[in-house]
């Protein structure tokens, strides 16, 4: 363990000798808006619009809002028709750590925290009218992205990236993981929360999964 510490440290260490080229790309102050996704993402994908700002050459802030809306017609055991619209979020607010800076290519250390979750109306029954207050899958969970990220500005106005690293899920308490079943009365006989932690571990990068892009101003 001690010698891949080492081993590891002396790599960064190399790695950290670009970092002060003369010619580096300095994003200093600079906002940009783009699409990004989480790397840990418990509830869809993580994905959504990102609005970045560089505070100096070395660190920046990023915020991913995601938005999900279906509207399903649910029929239960005994005909009945239930209207409800199901919305999926996610909300992240992260650092963004330049640590190597090239003349094109900045590789980027990223720290996050995502809470994302699913609400909705509520069931609209046809036949009866006692259960207007029933939930269908509510609930929200919390997540932690520590990884890096190469990030290729194409020309100054214009950069894509990919990414990796590790995604730590905290499931709460208000997860529901199962839909919850109706009697004909309007009252919950099933209904299924959990709570606990699911680790990802350099997911796998992809155009539209892991991958990014950033309009800069």
């Amino acid at each position: 363990m001690k010698k891949f510490i080492l081993s590891f440290s002396l790599f960064l260490l190399a790695l950290t000798a670009f970092a002060f080229d003369a010619s580096a790309k300095d994003m200093s102050r600079r906002f940009g808006v783009g699409v990004d996704s989480t790397i840990a993402s418990y509830t869809g994908d993580g994905r959504g619009v990102s609005i970045v700002y560089n505070i100096n050459k070395f660190f920046g802030l990023q915020l991913i809002f995601g938005l999900d809306t279906t509207t399903a017609d649910v029929e239960d055991d005994y005909g009945s028709k239930f209207d409800t619209t199901v919305t999926n979020w996610n909300v992240t607010l992260r650092g963004l750590i330049p640590f190597i800076l090239t003349t094109d290519v900045n590789l980027v250390a990223i720290v996050g925290f995502t809470a994302s979750g699913t609400s909705s109306d509520g069931f609209e029954p046809a036949s009866y009218t006692n259960v207007n207050d029933m939930k269908y899958k509510d609930g929200y969970n919390f997540a932690i992205d520590v990884g890096i990220r190469p990030e290729w500005f194409i020309n100054d106005h214009f950069s894509i990236h990919t990414q990796v690293g590790i995604g730590i899920n905290i499931i709460t308490n208000a997860s529901t993981t199962a839909t919850a079943a109706l009697q004909s009365n309007g009252t919950v006989i099933r209904s299924t929360k959990a709570s606990g932690a699911s680790i990802n571990f350099f997911k796998n990068a992809d155009l539209l999964g892991q991958a990014g892009f950033t309009f800069w101003f």
